[in-house]
């Protein structure tokens, strides 16, 4: 019987091609989010679950009350003797590690390999699950000249043999001995690393030993099992004594509050300066996944609205079936089988396209979220248990509703005559569906007016033609002058200058309390820059007074300073040129430009001319060019620079590219609202073409007699679009608002913004009034051009 069953539902499906494809395009699609997202919500929570201790893994942090940095005063980082006191005074504290971020270059005879690691101590692995393929774990850091090295790296630059016991050349100059191997970094966790080395090999690290004031270290400390680290957090108060007395010898006006923060929270719930790399955002976690269950959600109402539709025109199959005998019961299971058949199907097409979609859904995240079957179970499970609810709400009405009508009234047809039972609910959910769409679509076009005008907005520098080099040998440094003649000689290259930073993001902070007029009470917070004489006018800064620095007065090599207007302002100054501040004088004054990103407002900034040291062993090489021929132009200024350094491989990009890679996250935020936006339009339509049909087959009798009576098509078009377009009418009503709302709130986030314009939501509204008068239109047009015979004798 169960065979039968499905077999004649197979047959309907194929037979009512119109709805099966309908349904199942809907239902897939709803699926297909709700799994990729699924997907990347799990993903994103999964971040440093894996090691053993996880949930008593905590990262040391500081709050410095009265020392804002780039929108807030919390720093991921903590003093290395915090980490042996706590040690030493909390028996509750298990182990404590301290660790960095550290970039090298790694050589191994004529080979080298640019890399990222850690620096840190033995204790790394007491705290994190990180186990030894190779090595001895006791051994490894005994000898500060020893390095652990990633399975991956071992392979790459040793190949299949066992590297314990090589040397390695690090940072090019330093011979350091293979102590382990140890596997990759899982990718779903906050510490990236291809190598290990002891913190102990840096030049500062004598100096922090004893040094509260020095916060160069990342800190994490396992507790023992059932401690509370909230109560741990309250006693680490006792070193406010130690750490207050540090800092106001050394003349701040601030002192940290130390805190812990759980392992697990660090991915999703952090926003601390100094982390030691890029967080995700619980945000962004709740509108994925409401957004999920929106589109889910508003496919499944679709396919109930569309199953409830075709049913209506069931009612003599069910008719014709009682009078040759079927059982109520019999017609119950056919409608449910027929339904889940459906629903099972779509589950199956759902899982297909999200496995083809995901590198795609990967890219346009930029993430690397995995398919396994096993580790998403539950978000297979959750699907198929909804896929069985949908099953089960859209077979109930034509299972149970036609399976109770007489033969009599099954054959007749009239049952739906008049019927408005529900009529209420649907037109609410097409509302709903749309109010969805409509915001999601003015949504996408805000966040794509506001990354256009971040990347239109006058900068108070020119960008264009633009190209710069980043470079950590200090090899660059020391032949600047030499460098930059070498640039000179291309014909392409028209301007160059070296700097500490590129004017788009200036990271560099300090604290000046000496300028004409303070009595030393007052300090300013100031951003800096070191730059060479030719940094201005590459850029093409306007200065409002004073001038540049210029080879033309020697007295520039002195401490000389050019401030800009924020800086000015902040000090209390009418004219700057000739003021004493710091150490020297001031030369300039130039006008505001951004300096950083555009949630942060424009700071204090000094630029000043380098020392001997400062563009020694970092900084941007930065020229303007002619970009045509720029392949060959790109190819001659990695290799004047490969020449210095030859072990080194440099790379020019466009200045443009390194801009609107700050605003990475917002664009691809922007490119899934345009992706969702279409979808939840897609199926909105589908919606409002459900609702659509039902109408229409209610009112077929009464069409037939309008145009019997002399109808025009255009006439019966009407009478049915408008009460649909009404509820669409309803929808913008509602969406606007909601959409300027929300929108409104995400701008707030940036200190420079766009305005919503009206014109935004006229648009939104009139493209999806549109949209759905063309989908009204391809049904009614349909009910409209039918025979009105046939129209008559569905009495």
């Amino acid at each position: 019987m169960l065979k039968n069953h499905i077999k004649i539902a197979w047959r309907n499906l194929v037979k009512n091609k119109k709805y099966t494809i309908i349904n199942l395009a809907g239902l897939s699609i709803g699926m297909t989010c709700y799994l990729l997202i699924s997907l990347f919500i799990q993903y994103e929570v999964s971040f440093d679950r894996h090691h053993e201790k996880a949930d008593s893994i905590y990262r040391i942090a500081q709050r410095q009350i009265g020392n804002e940095y780039r929108g807030t005063d919390k720093f991921a980082l903590a003093p290395l003797p915090l980490s042996e006191a706590l040690q030493n005074d909390y028996p509750e504290v298990e182990a404590v590690t301290n660790l960095n971020q550290d970039f090298t270059l790694l050589v191994n005879g004529h080979e080298s390999y640019p890399e990222q690691g850690l620096s840190t101590d033995s204790s790394f692995f007491e705290v994190f699950s990180v186990p030894l393929l190779q090595g001895d774990r006791e051994a490894v850091f005994q000898d500060i000249n020893t390095i652990v090295l990633t399975e991956s790296l071992s392979k790459k630059i040793f190949g299949t043999v066992s590297p314990i016991g090589k040397s390695i050349l690090y940072a090019r100059n330093r011979n350091m001995t293979v102590a382990g191997v140890i596997p990759d970094p899982p990718k779903n966790q906050h510490l990236i690393y291809s190598y290990l080395v002891s913190y102990k090999i840096r030049g500062y690290y004598p100096q922090d030993v004893d040094n509260w004031v020095s916060n160069n270290y990342h800190a994490y400390l396992s507790l023992k099992e059932g401690s509370d680290y909230l109560a741990l957090q309250e006693k680490m108060k006792s070193y406010d004594a130690i750490a207050k007395p540090a800092y106001e010898a050394l003349g701040f006006k601030f002192f940290p509050n130390y805190l812990l923060q759980p392992l697990k929270d660090i991915h999703l719930h952090s926003n601390m300066n100094m982390e030691i790399g890029a967080n995700g955002d619980i945000r962004y976690i709740y509108l994925f996944g409401a957004i999920a269950l929106i589109i889910l959600v508003l496919a499944s109402i679709n396919y109930i609205n569309l199953a409830t539709a075709k049913s209506a025109k069931r009612a003599k199959e069910v008719g014709v079936s009682k009078v040759l005998g079927a059982k109520r019961g019999s017609l119950i299971l056919q409608f449910m089988a027929e339904s889940f058949l459906l629903t099972i199907v779509s589950v199956a097409i759902a899982i297909t396209i999200a496995i083809f979609v995901l590198p795609s859904f990967n890219t346009l995240l930029n993430q690397d979220i995995p398919f396994d079957f096993v580790g998403s179970w539950w978000i297979l499970s959750l699907m198929v248990f909804v896929a069985l609810l949908i099953g089960i709400f859209s077979g109930l009405y034509p299972a149970f509703f036609l399976s109770s009508l007489s033969p009599v009234k099954a054959l007749k047809g009239n049952f739906t005559k008049n019927q408005k039972e529900g009529g209420f609910l649907r037109n609410t959910l097409v509302v709903g569906q749309f109010v969805v769409a409509i915001a999601l679509g003015i949504g996408s076009i805000v966040i794509h007016q506001q990354l256009s005008y971040i990347q239109n907005k006058k900068l108070g520098y020119s960008k264009e033609q633009v190209v710069h080099v980043p470079y950590f040998q200090e090899e660059i440094g020391q032949r600047k002058e030499l460098i930059r003649q070498q640039l000179l000689n291309h014909p392409k290259v028209k301007k160059v200058s070296i700097s500490t930073q590129l004017p788009m993001n200036i990271t560099s902070q300090g604290i000046v309390n000496e300028w004409e007029g303070n009595n030393g009470s007052q300090e300013l917070y100031v951003y800096r820059c070191y730059i060479d004489r030719h940094f201005m006018d590459l850029f093409e800064m306007e200065l409002v007074e004073g001038r540049a620095f210029s080879n033309e007065f020697p007295s520039d090599s002195v401490p000389s300073y050019i401030l800009n207007e924020a800086a000015i302002k902040k000090m209390g100054w009418k004219t700057a040129v000739g003021k004493r501040f710091r150490d020297g004088s001031v030369i300039g004054v130039v006008k505001d430009f951004h300096l950083q990103t555009f949630d942060l407002t424009i700071e204090p900034l000094f630029i000043t001319m380098p020392n001997t040291v400062q563009l020694d062993n970092f900084g941007q090489v930065i020229l303007k060019i002619d970009p045509s021929e720029y392949s060959s132009t790109k190819s001659f200024i990695e290799k004047t620079l490969k020449d210095i350094v030859p072990l080194v491989n440099f790379e020019a990009r466009f200045m443009e590219d390194s801009y609107a890679q700050l605003y990475d996250k917002e664009t691809r935020l922007g490119r899934v609202f345009n992706v969702f936006t279409l979808l939840a339009l897609f199926i909105a339509a589908m919606g409002l073409f459900g609702l659509v049909s039902f109408n229409v087959v209610q009112r077929t009798k009464e069409i037939g007699i309008r145009k019997v009576l002399g109808s025009s098509v255009i006439g019966i078009m009407n009478l049915v679009a408008k009460d649909f377009l009404k509820l669409v009418l309803i929808a913008i009503i509602i969406a606007v608002p909601i959409a300027f709302y929300i929108m409104n709130n995400w701008l707030q986030d940036y200190a420079y913004r766009t305005e919503i314009k009206w014109w935004v939501f006229i648009l939104v509204g009139i493209g999806t009034m549109a949209l759905s008068f063309v989908t009204i239109c391809f049904q009614s047009f349909k009910a409209a051009t039918v025979n009105p015979v046939k129209s008559l004798r569905t009495e």
